[in-house]
């Protein structure tokens, strides 16, 4: 943050605490304590009980916070808690599979806000800090909370906000029992040869409580058994798109020698011509800039997935002043996907473009259109084994005296995730002729030239060569996440005055990721065995392996000409290719991409919750400090490498020494002071305006610590130094980002049940963590000696950024209507978010394309429902729009367009215990379309389709 914008802030702070300090000397009586954490819940039925549920909630709390509590959970077709969070104002979610998946919140990427459950941070199996919420069965979750702002007492980490998930405490619930069989009908999947599209997904869950002579023990446990397919389809490209300014002579020249393919331009063309060799040149007329891509691939996906949950808690309270509470969460979840794809593997080669974007035609800048070109083209097959298992849980112990109250908290959460490949493949005998046409929808067309891609006989080589015909077998993660923590905090009630209740408390965490990849064991053309040769067994793999195209409706919602191609089984090819089942994984499999992370946290923080009046408005809320320390220790791997640097007549090389991986090891430290001020004043019994102010962290992905090093090479460098000045490495100096936070709340409760409410908000945000040479020293052995030199590795951002926006709510029920219309009603969110971050694409498009925003970050996101509920019928239609947003992948930017999903439920009531239920994803099969280099440079289209569920649920 710049100094000035520093000041002001300050400034603000302190005006706003100097308006409310008087206060205590002007107070006559003593306004009522807003409660921090005890949030009234009224277990009830119903969507507009709910609805009156999280109302009060939002009311009821010294923070901006926002959510869904009870039965509101289950009542629309929610998959996990990832789909129930989108439902709030201003969190948008990342869609994977046709389910929520990473989150935003105002904004801000699924990095940058921190989860926890019961208050406890949680672990995670994939590759940065963000949750995985669908391992948390929405059945099983009593309660989601968003908290947009901070206070001293929430855990560090989210300067987006606070996502915090509740399990059901026993001895708070009144006793009940549960069972919801639910049938999936997912009309995907039952395209599918030998599918019916059939799911279930079944949960059983119960709440009771004893009261002993030892004192009152409560129970409460749920189960959740899940079973049901995913079926996807894709189109998608390379993940780098190259500019290029070339127009091959003759792309459809596939015969005669490499040099008159070069002379039609026929060969890898796609380039800024002037770069290109003379000979190269003269194949080639120069045209506008355009961006190819090296491969373009159309994929059908089966996958079949299993989940089984389970959240139970125990509590004992043996006095009115002790209190135990045990609570545990498993999730296992086993995921095979059976990948078919037909690529285009060389899309480059042969460009002559037939209509290029200028952005004035009706198409962004550089997008290639229409073109044609040759390649050879391939089936490539591959399952995908991926397991993942988490554990967490925790003893809080609380104790309630006159006046104080401890409470102290043991926890621990870990993750666990493998993910296991097997692949293989087949080539076209010839490279074929092809035109491209994307011009008629967001999946292209492709004509072939005396090619059909439905005959398995073409796709047969007569002379396999290393990888024309391939066998894979990858162990590509295993990945464990383990964290432990201990809190301990203590509120003392200070009785009447300004200040009401003093908090106090510290915390300390340990923090371990490891990850083994790219545990690879590869033979990329069939070994000759059993009297066949390399040939001969691709010829048999040919013949013996070939099955039906997997699907009757592939990429349905497309207009593209690819409906099918030659498919073989995957198994059968890789057992022709190696005689087994399976490949030896590698005995030791260490190597630089390699992770072994630990991070130590150390946190105290003090707290004063105070209440005032001004003039005659009420005024409550809360100020803090927090004290946060880090310490990181990480270990890779190196190996020696042989430098040349470049010399006149030849590049620069860099190769690597077998046999010499040794151990690196990296640290570093920080800490912050967090300030926090949250201020309420009840302007009457309806109308609450809040003002917040806060400095918060938020750590960059723990694997950008990692300190092996993986070489590569600059070769036009002229010194061993430089040569390897192209390498990449982690950075475990890199420091969170952090920001200062000002947010105001307007809120108007109009009825329990109906409410308007709007806010804004502004963060000045500093440290975002990018890929770029800075100098950041690493050493390896290099010709034999130590040698320093700076790679290629995650800095932070010196910039100072801004983030700015409001969000607007509103909830009602029409009750003066008369019936049955008294029953409707409608819930709305708005939010607007804007920001300066400029990331720019690393790859070679970076001089002709804008630099990307914050990753996550959607300017316009909306959400909203309609319901009618009636004595025994319920009916809510739900609405979810964000637009565009950045997500890039592999070290490129890449943008995912706007997209609405339409959620609908109905749900009637048979008895007072026995519910049936009707609900519906996505009912229009929106589709998810990405870009690259401009919005009609597409990279990846995938379509899952709608999901139906229809079931029944006992309640007792």
């Amino acid at each position: 943050m710049s100094r000035h914008s520093t000041a002001r802030l300050r400034a603000m702070l302190l005006a706003t605490a100097a308006i409310v300090l008087p206060g205590s000397a002007l107070a006559q009586e003593a306004a009522p304590s807003a409660a921090n954490e005890q949030v009234e819940e009224v277990v009830v039925t119903g969507i507009r009980a709910t609805q009156r549920n999280s109302i009060a909630t939002k009311r009821n709390t010294e923070t901006v916070v926002d959510a869904i509590v009870n039965d509101e959970i289950g009542a629309l077709p929610d998959n996990s808690i990832g789909d129930t969070l989108e439902r709030i104002t201003g969190v948008t979610a990342d869609r994977f599979k046709g389910n929520a998946n990473e989150l935003s919140v105002r904004g801000l990427g699924p990095t940058l806000s921190f989860s926890t459950f019961n208050g406890r941070e949680v672990s995670t199996a994939g590759p940065d800090r963000s949750v995985a919420f669908q391992q948390f069965p929405s059945e099983l979750v009593n309660g989601v909370l968003v908290y947009k702002t901070q206070q001293a007492d929430m855990p560090e980490g989210g300067i987006a906000g606070v996502i915090n998930l509740r399990s059901i405490r026993p001895l708070e619930a009144r006793p009940r029992l549960q069972a919801e069989i639910r049938g999936v009908y997912l009309p995907k999947d039952d395209a599918i040869n030998g599918r019916n599209g059939l799911g279930s997904r079944i949960n059983i869950s119960g709440t009771d409580r004893w009261d002993t002579r030892i004192g009152s023990i409560g129970l409460s446990l749920g189960w959740q058994h899940q079973d049901q397919a995913q079926p996807e389809d894709y189109y998608t490209t390379n993940s780098a798109f190259i500019p290029c300014s070339t127009a091959a002579r003759d792309p459809g020249l596939i015969t005669g020698t490499a040099a008159q393919q070069t002379a039609a331009g026929a060969s890898f063309n796609c380039a800024l011509r002037p770069t290109l060799s003379a000979a190269n040149q003269a194949g080639v007329t120069e045209t506008p800039i355009y961006f190819g891509t090296t491969s373009r691939t159309f994929r059908q996906i089966n996958t079949s997935e299993v989940r089984d949950g389970v959240i139970g808690a125990l509590q004992w309270r043996p006095s009115d002043r002790l209190d135990f509470v045990l609570d545990g969460q498993y999730s296992k979840r086993s995921s095979m996907e059976n990948r078919n794809q037909f690529s285009i593997t060389e899309a480059a080669r042969g460009i002559q473009p037939l209509l290029i974007g200028d952005g004035e035609n009706g198409y962004s800048n550089g997008a290639l259109m229409r073109y044609a070109g040759n390649s050879n083209l391939e089936i490539q097959l591959e399952d995908r084994l991926r397991e993942e298992e988490y554990v967490g849980g925790g003893l809080e112990v609380i104790w309630k005296g006159d006046r104080l109250t401890l409470t102290s908290d043991l926890s621990y959460s870990t993750s666990h995730r493998t993910e296991l490949q097997k692949a293989a493949n087949m080539r076209s005998g010839r490279r074929v002729a092809y035109t491209l046409d994307g011009t008629n929808d967001v999946v292209p067309d492709v004509t072939f030239v005396d090619f059909d891609i439905n005959n398995p006989s073409n796709f047969l080589i007569a002379t396999p060569a290393s990888n024309s015909n391939y066998a894979r077998y990858r162990l590509v993660t295993d990945r464990k996440d383990d964290i432990g923590a201990i809190r301990i905090d203590g509120k003392y009630d200070l009785g009447e005055g300004f200040f009401h209740t003093l908090s106090a408390g510290v915390r300390y965490s340990h923090h371990n990721r490891t990850n083994d990849a790219n545990n690879n064991a590869d033979q990329p053309i069939p070994l000759a065995r059993d009297g066949l040769s390399a040939a001969q067994i691709v010829a048999r793999a040919n013949q013996s392996c070939r099955i039906p195209f997997a699907t009757s409706k592939f990429a349905d919602k497309s207009s593209t000409n690819i409906r099918s191609w030659a498919q073989f089984d995957t198994g059968c090819l890789f057992r022709n290719y190696t005689g087994q089942e399976t490949l030896p994984l590698l005995a030791d499999s260490r190597g630089p991409e390699d992770v072994d992370v630990t991070e130590k946290i150390g946190a105290v923080y003090l707290m004063g919750q105070f209440r005032s009046e001004l003039g005659a408005i009420p005024v409550s809320g809360n100020v803090g400090l927090r004290y946060v320390t880090t310490k990181v220790e990480s270990t890779g791997f190196r190996s020696a490498v042989t430098v040349t640097p470049a010399t006149a007549g030849s590049i620069a090389t860099v190769v690597t020494v077998p046999g010499t991986l040794t151990t690196v090891e990296g640290k570093g430290d920080y800490d912050y002071w967090l300030p926090s001020l949250n201020v309420n004043f009840d302007l009457n019994d309806k109308t609450r305006l809040r003002f917040a102010g806060s400095r918060a962290i938020a750590r960059v992905g723990i694997e950008e610590f990692n300190v092996g090093i993986t070489p590569f090479v600059d070769a036009n460098a002229t010194s061993v130094a430089g040569a390897l000045a192209n390498s990449t490495t982690g950075n475990p100096q890199l420091k969170p980002l952090e920001s200062w936070n000002l947010d105001a709340s307007l809120e108007f409760y109009l009825t329990p049940e109906s409410a308007l409410s709007f806010a804004t908000y502004y963060k000045w945000i500093k440290g975002a963590a990018f890929d770029a040479v800075q100098p950041f020293t690493t050493s390896i052995i290099a010709n034999g000696q130590l040698v320093e030199f700076n790679a290629v590795a995650p800095a932070n951002d010196t910039k100072t950024r801004t983030l700015y926006g409001f969000e607007a709510t509103g909830s009602y029920v029409f009750t003066m209507l008369p019936q049955p219309f008294d029953g409707l009603g409608a819930t709305v969110g708005y939010n607007f978010a804007e920001a300066d971050f400029e990331f720019p694409d690393p790859s070679t498009v970076a001089p002709y394309v804008a630099a990307a925003n914050l990753r996550g970050l959607s300017k316009h996101t909306v959400n909203g429902s309609v319901f009618w509920e009636g004595e025994k019928l319920q009916l809510r239609a739900s609405y979810r729009y964000r637009s565009d947003y950045s997500k890039p992948n592999s070290s490129t930017n890449r943008s995912v367009r706007g997209s609405g999903i339409l959620n609908l439920s109905a749900n009637y009531d048979l008895t007072d215990n026995i519910q049936l239920k009707l609900q519906a994803l996505n009912v229009t099969g929106a589709r998810d379309i990405m870009y690259k280099a401009g919005e009609d440079s597409i990279t990846e289209v995938s379509e899952s389709g709608p999901q139906y569920f229809f079931g029944v649920r006992f309640r007792y």
